[in-house]
C-alpha cells in the first residue's frame, strides 16, 4: 500500500484531478507535529536539532514540510504595535464639589426716621439661612431691632437660633434646636433655649410648604429690672409655612410656641413680599410678642408693623 502512495503521479493528472493532490503530498502525522512543536520549547538548540533529525528519520517522506514547520515555529515574531486612538475636542471639565452649593438664604432690611415735633429712627434686619447636606438640613436665623424716640432708645432686642433637622423619611424628621434672645425693654436680658424633638412636612412643594414641629426642652432666663434668674422644663412647637401666589407675590409665616408653668411664650412673623428683581424683594410684615405672664410693669403683648426690602438666593 505504501507503494501505491509513492507511486509518482503525471503533472498533467494532478492538474486534470485536483482530488488526487492529497494522495501525492500526504500531510504530516499530528504525532511528529507536536513532536516537533515540543522541542521548539527547549533551551539548548541541540535538544531541539536532535528531536528534528529523530522526526526526519522516521519520516523520510516529509523532509520539506518538517523543514517547513520548523521554520514556522522558530521564525521570531514581531510585537504587536497598536497605534494610539487620538480623540480630537475638548474635554469636559471636572465636576467641582461647593460647599455651598445647597444653601439658601435671605436677609431683610428696614429703617425709618421722622423729623419735626417727634424725632424717631428704627433700624432692624432679620437673617433666615439653611444649608442642606445628605439627609441633615442646618438652619440658622438672626435678628436685631433698635429705635430711638426724641433721644430716648424705645426699642432693642436681638436673637440668634441654630437649629439642624435629620431627615428619617421624606416627609418626618428629627431636630436639635438651641437659641438665645435678648429683649431688654420687654423684661428680659437674655432667655436661653436647648431642646429636642420631631417634625414633619405637611405639604412640600416649590409653590407651597408646610412643616411643623414640637417636643421638650429646656429654658433659662434673667430679668432685667430684678436680676432673678429662672430655669424651667418647656415645651416648644413651632410652624412655619411659604406660599408662592405667583412669579411675584409670595407670603410667609412662622410662629414659635413656648409653654412653661405658669408662662406661654409666642412669637410670630407674616411676610407679603413682591419681586422686584430675580433676587431683591419688597414687602411689608407683621410681628407679634406675647409673653402669658410678663416682669413687673411690663406689656404683655408686642407688636410692629415693618416696610422692608429683602435679598436672597
Amino acid at each position: 500500500m505504501f507503494e501505491a502512495i509513492m507511486a509518482p503521479v503525471e503533472p498533467a493528472a494532478i492538474l486534470d484531478n485536483p482530488a488526487e493532490i492529497a494522495v501525492a503530498i500526504p500531510a504530516l502525522p499530528d504525532g511528529a507535529i507536536r513532536m516537533i512543536s515540543a522541542a521548539t520549547k527547549f533551551e539548548d538548540p541541540a535538544q531541539m536539532d536532535a528531536v528534528v533529525s529523530a522526526a526526519r528519520l522516521a519520516f523520510p517522506n516529509h523532509h520539506s514540510q518538517i523543514d517547513q514547520l520548523v521554520a514556522d515555529l522558530t521564525v521570531p515574531t514581531e510585537p504587536l504595535l497598536v497605534t494610539p486612538l487620538v480623540v480630537t475636542g475638548t474635554p469636559p471639565e471636572p465636576q467641582k464639589y461647593h460647599f455651598l452649593e445647597n444653601l439658601t438664604a435671605k436677609i431683610d432690611l428696614n429703617a425709618a426716621y421722622t423729623d419735626g415735633n417727634t424725632e424717631t429712627s428704627t433700624l432692624g434686619s432679620h437673617l433666615k439661612a439653611s444649608l442642606k447636606r445628605k439627609a441633615n438640613i442646618y438652619r440658622l436665623e438672626a435678628y436685631a431691632n433698635t429705635g430711638e424716640a426724641n433721644g430716648e432708645r424705645t426699642q432693642e432686642n436681638w436673637g440668634a437660633s441654630y437649629q439642624m433637622d435629620t431627615l428619617w423619611t421624606d416627609d418626618v424628621f428629627g431636630y436639635v434646636r438651641t437659641s438665645l434672645d435678648s429683649d431688654q425693654f420687654a423684661g428680659f436680658d437674655y432667655r436661653a433655649f436647648l431642646g429636642a424633638g420631631a417634625g414633619y412636612y405637611f405639604i412640600n412643594d416649590e409653590e407651597l410648604s408646610l412643616r411643623g414641629e414640637v417636643g421638650p426642652g429646656y429654658r433659662f432666663s434673667k430679668e432685667t429690672v430684678t436680676a432673678e434668674e429662672s430655669g424651667d422644663w418647656v415645651l416648644y412647637g413651632a410652624v412655619d409655612t411659604r406660599w408662592v401666589l405667583n412669579e411675584d407675590w409670595a407670603i410667609e409665616h412662622d410662629s414659635k410656641l413656648t409653654l412653661s408653668e405658669p408662662s406661654a411664650t409666642l412669637s410670630s412673623r407674616s411676610q407679603l413680599s413682591t419681586a422686584l428683581t430675580d433676587a431683591i424683594r419688597a414687602g411689608m410684615s407683621y410681628e407679634l410678642q406675647y409673653e402669658g405672664d410678663p416682669p413687673e410693669e411690663k406689656d404683655p403683648l408686642d407688636s410692629i408693623l415693618k416696610f422692608n426690602v429683602s435679598y436672597g438666593f
